[in-house]
């Protein structure tokens, strides 16, 4: 109970939080005034941004504007892999925010050597866009009112004639499921993990242990992504875009 109470002691309270934010917003637009005539410091006060962005972000305040000012900050401190992380945990609040996308974009071809998936994208994912765009809760919104619209259409038919009835009946049910199958797909992965390498030449190895031989020639390097594929105390056994797999410190990394 004492961990309880003193952890909530703990936690910024309002006024405190909008003086971080301040704070943050302060040193970011201090870097931008100084990049020209001070790069070195114009980088230094980027990364005290980052460090205040990052308070609030520990504090509990999750939010898509957080994440994209936490990542922007990053990039102009040179920290790509913090930064992809940052714009990545943004995606699940502001999935189709253009901004962010371009950002992300821009932060990823700043990576060193990136490791590049060979998977293409199907017709399928081009007609299904929509899936990775709009948040979950929007998608469960439109398809419960697609499920109730459907009903309610069917209740009114018992009574009086529609025109179109049955060609609106098709519409609503197809995007009944069709919203409430991406759903699904969205709580059945909600479990899966991803993460980013933060730093730089760190070296795959093909098991959990400073003892097990590299996997590859050369280290990867800061801002590749990956997928977790389990955890074990200080080391993480992550899938990489081209499908390899092998363990790196945990240290190494930080978690989206």
């Amino acid at each position: 109970m004492l961990c309880v109470f003193s952890s909530a002691e703990m936690r910024l309270t309002p006024k405190q939080q909008a003086t971080v934010l301040h704070e943050a917003q302060t040193s970011y637009d201090s870097g931008v005034s100084l990049q020209s005539a001070d790069p070195v410091a114009a980088k230094e006060s980027f990364r005290r941004s980052a460090n205040r962005f990052q308070v609030l972000v520990n504090d509990g305040v999750l939010n898509g504007r957080l994440w994209f000012n936490l990542g922007n900050a990053n990039v102009q401190a040179g920290e790509i892999g913090k930064a992809i992380a940052a714009y990545r945990s943004a995606q699940h609040y502001i999935p189709s925010d253009g901004r962010l996308q371009a950002n992300l974009m821009h932060a990823r071809t700043l990576v060193d050597n990136p490791i590049i998936g060979t998977a293409k994208r199907t017709f399928l994912d081009r007609l299904t866009f929509w899936h990775n765009t709009l948040p979950t809760s929007i998608r469960l919104g439109l398809g419960m009112m697609c499920w109730f619209a459907f009903w309610g259409l069917v209740g009114i038919r018992i009574f009086k004639g529609i025109p179109g009835f049955k060609s609106a009946l098709c519409f609503l049910g197809f995007f009944s499921i069709a919203l409430s199958v991406s759903v699904g797909l969205d709580i059945a992965t909600q479990h899966l993990q991803h993460g980013v390498i933060v730093n730089d030449e760190v070296i795959v190895r093909k098991g959990n242990g400073v003892n097990y031989a590299p996997l590859f020639k050369e280290p990867i390097h800061e801002g590749v992504e990956f997928e977790i594929i389990e955890q074990r105390p200080e080391w993480l056994h992550i899938l990489l875009p081209n499908g390899s797999k092998g363990w790196v410190e945990e240290s190494s990394a930080l978690l989206v």
